[in-house]
């Protein structure tokens, strides 16, 4: 046997010849001028050098050599899928000439790709022969086998191709798997959906109360307990993998946006300018400080793109100086007082260097830890006021509070702050910061009935951690943004829809809290 290029086979004979990839684009190749010397200036060099027409006639005397060598047999082929576009592939005009000349006419593009496609069987959807007997591999041979048996009716199939399932442990793990997922009960294909003694104390380490959670870990569980599973307690998350920047994504822009937030503020701290009387005379502070920042930025995030970087920032100043304009002064006399005031979390230059190490303790039980953006004072009162910028759209609505369990920050926040100061907190507020969200605030009272809400968010949470009821469950289009779609798959929504609702009682009284 002989494997080489028509250029090889030059002055050599075999009894059968395949010459494979006669369609579009693979054989001939479309002739190119050398973009360095064009071809009107080539004839100007040299009469000998290559033109278009000698280009293309050296494609087709490879087709001639290749053909010429069979002295018995002239097998040719081409390509009718093409799996890395997703589109089925046409033969080139070399096929139509070679069928030609065996039939004396000359089809078109379609009839012969027709013809090719009802011989081998192969389509799109399943690239493999109608008969196993003519798969080119493995995966041919298996794909055309279960093609065969998904065309048998009234069981016939049933226990065949069991071989595949001994040949691949993990394509046997895989559609076990499968199959219990489809199945109306809960399974542990669907996650944790129960406790066992071997299970039980593991589950014990991450209550609430054995270790401090983050309220944006905590707002997975209403999304969906399995996500919430798979990050906040397995610790998984998707690979990083450096690219360079093109456009800043929505997670890249909050960050520069809080932090220039939080370095504007402690620069007016430091200068004795808290709290802002008028918006001019910090304005200039605003701009120094977003081109400081932004500079920061640029140097650790290296963008792909220096004007796209600019404009980008330049957008977001936009919105920070009428963020400034929204803030100041504030008409109902609160004062900046602590700027990203963290508590149970590491020490870092970028947070209140007012922080506390320990976490707070909520409910008398629960360990919370986490950031808070801004904490405002009253004087004439005292009191305190919890503040979560957002940079995204208001889709808040009149009389949320906890939204589902989906936005604990305002209410949950609150009740740490009283615990780690000893301070009344007022109320808790979610701030638009932005033109997306329209400089907009929805402020909620922490009075009775918002912290019972707090409170019994984190109860259903830490029951849930308790019973082992931690499936996939996730709420509608959850499952579009999620980081483990490729765990689950993207119908998970509708999969579990047709399971037993009774295991998600406590998820379903969550989700339809305001």
């Amino acid at each position: 046997m002989f494997v080489g290029s028509p250029h090889q086979a030059r002055g050599r004979s075999f009894r059968v010849v395949f010459v494979p990839g006669l369609a579009e684009r693979l054989f001939p190749r479309r002739p190119h001028e050398d973009p360095l010397l064009l071809d009107d200036r080539r004839e100007q060099v040299d009469a000998a050098l290559a033109l278009q027409a000698t280009r293309g006639a050296r494609e087709r005397l490879l087709l001639q050599l290749a053909a010429g060598a069979a002295t018995e047999r002239l097998y040719i082929s081409f390509p009718s899928l093409e799996l890395g576009e997703s589109r089925p592939r046409v033969p080139s005009f070399y096929a139509l000439d070679v069928v030609r000349a065996v039939t004396g006419r000359l089809p078109g593009h379609d009839t012969l790709a027709r013809k090719a496609a009802a011989a081998s069987g192969a389509r799109l959807a399943w690239p493999a022969p109608l008969d196993p007997r003519e798969a080119f591999d493995d995966l041919e041979h298996d794909l055309s086998v279960l093609a065969r048996l998904f065309r048998e009716k009234n069981g016939a199939a049933r226990g065949h191709a069991h071989y595949l399932l001994k040949l691949n442990a993990h394509l046997k793990r895989a559609v076990i798997e499968r199959w219990s997922r489809s199945m109306k009960q809960w399974s542990p294909a669907d996650g944790v959906m129960r406790t066992t003694d071997a299970t039980r104390p593991l589950l014990e380490q991450h209550r609430l109360t054995a270790r401090p959670y983050s309220l944006s870990a905590l707002q997975r569980y209403a999304a969906c307990p399995y996500q919430f599973l798979l990050s906040a307690i397995y610790r998984l998350a998707p690979v990083e993998e450096p690219v360079p920047l093109q456009r800043m994504d929505p997670l890249t822009r909050g960050s520069l946006f809080h932090s220039i937030q939080t370095a504007f503020f402690r620069t007016l701290e430091r200068e004795g300018r808290l709290p802002i009387r008028s918006a001019a005379s910090v304005r200039e502070t605003l701009s120094a400080t977003v081109r400081d920042v932004a500079d920061a930025y640029r140097d650790e995030l290296a963008p792909a793109v220096a004007r796209v970087w600019d404009d980008e920032v330049r957008v977001l100043e936009r919105d920070l100086l009428r963020w400034l304009d929204h803030i100041s002064p504030d008409p109902n006399g609160w004062e900046p007082w602590r700027f990203e005031f963290a508590f149970g979390l590491p020490d870092d230059r970028e947070r209140d260097p007012r922080s506390v190490s320990q976490p707070a303790r909520v409910g008398g039980r629960f360990l919370l830890r986490g950031s808070v953006d801004l904490v405002e004072r009253h004087p004439p009162t005292g009191r305190l006021r919890v503040t979560d910028h957002k940079t995204g759209k208001d889709r808040s609505t009149r009389d949320q509070v906890i939204n589902g369990g989906t936005v604990l920050q305002p209410v949950l926040y609150a009740e740490a702050l009283e615990n780690v100061l000893d301070q009344p907190v007022q109320s808790g507020r979610l701030f638009f910061c932005t033109s997306a969200g329209g400089y907009s605030s929805h402020e909620i009272p922490i009075v009775d009935r918002t912290r019972a809400l707090g409170i019994e968010a984190l109860t259903i949470v830490d029951r849930a951690i308790e019973l082992g009821r931690l499936m996939a469950a996730p709420a509608q289009d959850v499952c579009t943004w999620c980081d483990f779609r490729p765990v689950c798959g993207p119908s998970e929504f509708k999969r579990t829809r047709r399971k037993h609702p009774a295991l998600l009682e406590d998820l379903q009284e969550l989700r339809s809290r305001p």
